[in-house]
């Protein structure tokens, strides 16, 4: 293995460059924006790598790929929001599926929750995840899914991930976290025994506030192509444009954190004072 090879790409490279120089078309530097909702193909017989802009967008995957991989994953989907995220997860599940959530969780998600639980699609518990003695004792009847947000949104209390995705998966469940909070920068929760991360693009990973949008990602790669595929039954895609916003975004995301880091400690630090 030659030495080049062997370099290892590093996360703030993956963030600042993935996508970078790759037009075959032009050469352009910047990842173009493809809006086309459509694609031709070479011949009747023939399909392309894209045919129909629900399916599949290049702007859009690129942007998967890159978080994707920064969050260890095996592929990424782009929804239209945040909340748009949590339930490509939750419609998914079979009727009646126990969910279990944490008691403090970001009020878009206690409230799509809820919603669906009053409309008997799923059953959901919500616990206080800081104690996994108490949360132990939910898991009785084999949860589907459980949902865990770190640190949460807006209190910022922080739980042990790889604690209860132990504990989950002893039961059956699959782990859902949602690292909008931390980002992969700071945390990737499938190092730590998750199934799936969720973000709400809109906050860090964006970091403009002239996006809104969400990402799942799997750490399975048949997962993967099954949430491709169930977002596109359901139409929970991504617009191109608000994708390649966020691929600009992610650009300097390790800078912002570093800064945003920086910035609170002096901000805690005159608090305490």
């Amino acid at each position: 293995m030659s030495e080049r090879t062997a370099i290892e790409v590093q996360p703030e490279t993956i963030a600042a460059a993935h996508g970078v120089a790759s037009d075959t078309a032009f050469g352009a530097v910047v990842p173009p924006l493809y809006l086309s909702s459509t694609y031709r193909f070479p011949d009747f017989d023939t399909p392309g790598a894209y045919d129909y802009g629900r399916v599949g967008n290049p702007t859009r995957d690129m942007l998967g790929e890159a978080i994707a991989r920064l969050e260890g994953g095996a592929g990424a989907v782009l929804t239209p929001s945040g909340m748009a995220a949590v339930d490509l997860l939750i419609n998914r599940l079979p009727v009646g599926s126990a969910v279990l959530a944490p008691h403090d969780c970001y009020g878009g998600t206690m409230r799509l929750l809820k919603t669906r639980a009053a409309l008997q699609q799923i059953t959901l518990r919500l616990v206080d995840q800081s104690d996994l003695d108490a949360f132990k004792t939910t898991l009785w009847d084999h949860p589907a899914l459980v949902l865990i947000e770190t640190p949460s949104n807006p209190l910022m209390r922080v739980v042990d991930i790889a604690g209860l995705s132990a504990l989950a998966k002893a039961a059956g469940a699959r782990v859902a976290v949602d690292n909008t909070f931390l980002s992969p920068v700071l945390q990737q929760p499938l190092a730590l025994g998750a199934d799936y991360v969720l973000h709400s693009t809109t906050k860090f990973l964006n970091g403009h506030s002239d996006v809104i949008s969400g990402a799942v990602i799997a750490a399975d790669a048949g997962e993967a192509r099954a949430l491709k595929h169930w977002a596109n039954v359901t139409g929970a895609i991504a617009a191109p444009f608000d994708s390649w916003l966020t691929l600009r975004g992610l650009r300097t995301l390790f800078a912002r954190m570093a800064g945003q880091e920086r910035n609170a400690m002096a901000i805690a630090e005159r608090l305490s004072g």
